[in-house]
């Protein structure tokens, strides 16, 4: 028995575990992962234990599965075979040739061993393919085309894939990593299975599709293509991408005929045969496919119901059966990850800044999720609530929780604010933390008054320094599109209403935050400036109000270009659009749906039919980028915010 112990409960576990219960000989001990929410997801879902520590579950582990992001895997591999425990690892093994080999020697050090995913070699197909090729029933072979492309991945719903305990896949970490670190690994662990070494004539990689939608840090080829040679004279042509459309075939090219596998991600795929047939002058690939008869393994079979019908733990099985260190396999996966580190090349690396987060309510927690998934490091967190503050530090992993403004430290490298705590304490917080030398991103309205808002713009230009207010719709890729789209109008209509209903706590409902002006009419105001030039004029169409605020507000606005808005914002109803003539862009604070159907119910269930003409991707990371990159005055620059504070605060005057 072989007690096991998983490091990493991300998107990847789950797949591990859909066959890890047919291995008797193995015997999971537990989980453990940074993120601690994630790991009791995990362990709640496989009914197995969690681990404080990497020190611990090691030490209570024959075997380490590293299942963490690649950036991760040299430092928890080389941990776990320093303490005499052999290591099963994702692929890549590591980033680097030189990190691999330097794990490899790490091993036979202490007398254990590294291997890693895939393990697509110990497949019935891969077996099939090697049992008949030692047969030459198409004689020598000439050539090799080998395809793994996986379609344009940035295109689709991944955003909604989710494992078997509702991790997300990580789609970001992904397009990074590179489609060929990723994925090359599974052609070339065959072929050299049935080859043998490899000799590379030649490599090439390609950043077709520069934008992926959503904002990458690491900017890594999605094409390559490799030409290799193996002995006696077979080439190889081995293409890996996410641009081609999918197919994960292989053809091998012998004088008397073709072997096809359709596709290698099945470890069942029958492996087809077809020989060539001379008719007059001709010669011809008959169209008779040969299904050649497959050949067991030892694992148990592959399951049936996953998408790609792989079983993960094979791998696992051949490490736990190997009772001393093994260099010779080790090279043999040494090998496979040197040509995919060629294939993928030098990726351009971007260096993210850190944040603090100032508030601890649902702003804060949806923004430090966006933070984390997109990889940016996150330094503490502020409350004057104590509690709240270390509680939201925990589920961000964030290193301090501040109680006070003076607990917040001076700025010593570019670091980025996000204030999301209540209107009325805007002003007294991002002067303090611009005085300390912070970049701000705060969430709407900046103040409540024009005066302190024009008095952060300007210190934060004496400083140097980035404040941007939160309307974030204006920097999605929607944005200058939809712009275009609505160019040729005289007149737009923009609403955003959203069901508040009334409770004496509620933020929205406290008459110091302004009602649904300044809690909703920001949004279509902000819109109808950047469609249509500064506000001239505006007259008051409606309003109501309750419990001492406006609760709702409809309003025409004039522009400098002489068209016309009319725009709505309230606590009573679930409209969000952008309606230009017959079509409608919608919801207004993340525009990811263009429609001419005007029936509600229609255009729900036809946005549930088409996909998004405008698909917007964790939207919250465009602004964060562009805060990173210094450029985030381009959609919303200060003078358009000083601007429209000016119209609401006339707007305010004019209903109350």
């Amino acid at each position: 028995m072989t007690r096991i112990g998983i490091v990493g409960c991300g998107f990847v576990s789950s797949l591990y575990m859909k066959t890890l219960d047919q291995y008797k000989d193995l015997k999971l001990v537990g989980a453990y992962d940074i993120n601690t929410p994630r790991m009791a997801k995990f362990c709640d879902f496989y009914k197995t234990n969690p681990y404080d520590s990497l020190e611990a579950i090691t030490a209570d582990s024959d075997l380490i599965v590293n299942l963490t992001t690649p950036e991760q895997h040299l430092p928890v591999s080389t941990y776990a075979l320093k303490k005499g425990k052999s290591v099963y690892s994702e692929k890549p093994i590591t980033t680097s040739d030189e990190d691999s080999r330097y794990l490899v020697d790490t091993a036979i050090e202490n007398n254990t061993n590294i291997l890693g995913a895939p393990c697509g070699h110990l497949s019935e197909m891969a077996e099939t393919v090697a049992h008949h090729l030692a047969q030459k029933p198409i004689g020598k072979i000439y050539a090799i085309y080998a395809e793994m492309d996986d379609g344009l991945m940035h295109k689709m719903a991944y955003e909604k894939w989710r494992n078997d305990f509702g991790v997300p896949w990580p789609g970001k970490n992904e397009f990074e990593s590179g489609s060929t670190l990723e994925h090359a690994g599974y052609t070339l662990c065959l072929l050299q299975k049935w080859f043998g070494k490899a000799h590379i004539k030649s490599v090439t990689q390609h950043r077709t599709i520069a934008d992926k939608i959503i904002p990458l840090h690491k900017l890594t080829s999605d094409f390559s293509c490799a030409v290799l040679e193996y002995a006696d004279d077979v080439i190889a042509r081995v293409t890996c991408s996410i641009v081609a459309t999918k197919d994960r075939k292989i053809r091998i090219f012998g004088e008397l005929g073709v072997i096809t596998i359709g596709d290698i991600w099945r470890y069942d795929s029958p492996v087809k045969m077809q020989k060539f047939v001379t008719i007059r002058r001709k010669t011809l690939l008959s169209p008779i496919k040969q299904t050649l008869k497959p050949v067991k393994t030892s694992f148990p079979k592959a399951p049936k119901t996953a998408a790609a019908q792989m079983d993960f733990c094979r791998g696992i099985q051949q490490l736990a059966d190997l009772k001393q260190s093994d260099r010779a396999l080790m090279e043999n996966y040494l090998e496979v990850n040197s040509i995919v580190y060629k294939m993928n090349g030098d990726s351009v690396i971007q260096k993210q800044h850190p944040w603090i987060i100032l508030g601890t309510g649902n702003m804060a927690k949806n923004m430090g999720d966006c933070l984390r998934r997109n990889a940016y490091p996150i330094k503490g967190v502020f409350s004057q609530q104590g509690g709240r503050a270390q509680d939201l530090c925990d589920q961000l992993n964030a290193n301090e929780c501040y109680t006070s403004l003076d607990d917040i430290p001076q700025v010593t490298e570019k670091t980025v604010a996000y204030v999301a705590s209540v209107n009325e304490k805007h002003y007294e917080q991002v002067n303090a933390l611009l005085t300390k030398g912070y970049d701000i991103l705060c969430e709407k309205p900046l103040t409540m008054s024009v005066a302190q808002t024009e008095e952060l713009y300007q210190l934060a230009e004496q400083k140097g320094l980035q404040l941007q207010e939160n309307l974030w719709s204006l920097f999605l890729p929607s944005a200058p599109e939809i712009r275009t789209a609505v160019a040729s109008q005289q007149h737009l209509e923009m609403t955003f209403c959203s069901p508040i209903p009334f409770t004496p706590e509620s933020r929205q409902w406290q008459p110091a935050a302004g009602g649904c002006l300044y809690d909703l009419g920001i949004y279509p105001l902000a819109w109808a400036v950047y469609f249509l030039g500064d506000i001239t004029d505006f007259t008051i169409d409606n309003k109501t109000t309750e419990h001492g605020i406006v609760s709702e507000l409809e309003l025409t606005t004039t522009h400098t270009s002489g068209k016309t808005a009319s725009i709505k914002a309230g606590f009573g109803s679930t409209q969000q659009y952008i309606k230009a003539a017959d079509e409608l862009f919608t919801p207004i604070y993340a525009p990811e749906f263009r429609s001419k159907v005007q029936n509600n119910l229609l255009r729900k269930i036809r946005e549930k039919l088409v996909a998004p003409q405008y698909p917007a991707k964790d939207p919250y990371a465009y602004i964060l980028n562009e805060l990173n990159n210094g450029n985030a005055d381009h959609a919303y620059p200060p003078k358009t915010s000083l601007h429209i504070a000016r119209v609401m605060e006339d707007i305010n005057k004019a209903i109350m």
